[in-house]
């Protein structure tokens, strides 16, 4: 049997972060308790109670907590790190009186130390290297680097999204896996538990519009999508807009583009909503427009497709890959190009029936099953 350790520190807030985390636990419990042993570290109220309502004891530690400049010292100094991390440090007399197999991290971000324990490690993307043009990741820079760095150099298995997140991981920090080459192995995200528990809550909003689910951080591209219903409005007056997604550095820039462009009647910002309301707002849209610059995929596109919603993303990284002959694409620095897809949507609606039919083909090639039965695999096998 393996003992596997768990680190759970996402909140519901934290959208496909927390998402999925919450799918390697919905998998995690599912799996065969003769070979899989399960304890978690959490960092919230969330998690303690989820862990509760499933039966996973929790260790009442916290995880390693470093300064950057702590952080570069293990790095630097394996041996030091190794010493200090598992017979130096409290946690690791913990994991050491626990006798574990694995630890798990369910969430990119986290600093591993040398240890003497395995470690998976899940890498979402790499945009403050691909995309730094944007705050959100250009000024934490350095502090993403360390924590990447220490994934390459100590981490036994690293767990991408794609294809594409894969090759950029190795080519970004080969460097570091040379003496130690982990297994880089891509875990495509899967549609939401929640898609197919939520029933619907209808929240009211215009009787046909567009959707875009989406924090607004800078690099989720509003700007551009604002732009293309400008651009429609002129020739289809009754364009609309539906926005949801908690505050970030950019929505206050958002609202008044809207304001200065004469567009409060074409676009609605509903911020934070529930999973009922957004499960609503997929299954009556005309389809979803993502314009996202980041990668290498997202999850609002197999949602939707999973709903019933048409898709419309950005021809970057992987998310051609993601939502295959399924999606219309286009180039997020056109606001052209998403007029036109938002247009082809908006009035073809054989075109519709098409794209619900192959999304949810598309949807049915990746399923929770295979997912889990991957991950058991790679948790046995490691």
């Amino acid at each position: 049997m393996k003992k596997i350790l768990v680190v759970l520190e996402t909140e519901p807030e934290y959208g496909g972060a927390h998402q999925y985390a919450s799918t390697i636990m919905d998998c995690l419990i599912e799996m065969d308790s003769n070979e899989i042993e399960v304890v978690a570290i959490c960092k919230n109220r969330y998690w303690r109670k989820w862990c509760k309502k499933n039966g996973i004891r929790i260790l009442t530690i916290s995880w390693y907590e470093f300064s950057i400049q702590e952080q570069k010292y293990h790095l630097r100094y394996s041996i030091f790190s190794r010493v200090y991390s598992m017979y130096i440090s409290q946690i690791g007399k913990v994991f050491l009186k626990e006798k574990l197999d694995v630890i798990l991290t369910t969430s990119q971000g986290m600093f591993i130390p040398n240890l003497s324990i395995k470690v998976i490690v899940p890498v979402h993307d790499l945009m403050h290297r691909y995309e730094q043009k944007f705050p959100e990741v250009r000024n934490n820079y350095e502090a993403r680097e360390v924590v990447f760095s220490s994934n390459a150099k100590y981490a036994e298995c690293i767990l991408t999204d794609s294809k594409v997140g894969t090759r950029q991981f190795v080519e970004s920090y080969s460097g570091y896996m040379k003496n130690k080459t982990p297994y880089v192995i891509s875990m495509p995200f899967i549609v939401p538990r929640h898609v197919d528990e939520c029933t619907e809550e209808f929240i009211e909003v215009s009787p046909k519009y567009i959707f875009y689910p989406a924090q607004f951080w800078q690099h989720k591209n509003h700007l551009n999508l604002i732009k293309a219903i400008k651009i429609l409005s002129k020739d289809i007056p009754d364009i609309h807009l539906v926005l949801v997604g908690s505050e970030k550095n950019n929505m206050k820039t958002i609202k008044k583009i809207i304001s200065e462009n004469c567009l409060d009647k074409n676009v609605t910002i509903l911020g934070f909503v529930s999973n009922e309301n957004v499960t609503y707002l997929y299954k009556h849209a005309v389809g979803l427009v993502m314009p996202s610059y980041f990668g290498p995929t997202n999850i609002p596109p197999l949602e939707a497709m999973a709903l019933g919603c048409p898709v419309a993303v950005s021809n970057k990284y992987a998310m051609p890959e993601q939502v295959g002959d399924a999606g219309l694409l286009f180039n997020p620095d056109s606001p052209e190009e998403i007029a036109a897809c938002i247009k082809a949507m908006w009035l073809d609606d054989t075109l519709r029936q098409h794209m619900i039919r192959k999304g949810y083909d598309r949807i049915n090639r990746w399923t929770k099953q295979k997912f889990r039965e991957k991950l058991q695999k790679i948790l046995i096998n490691i």
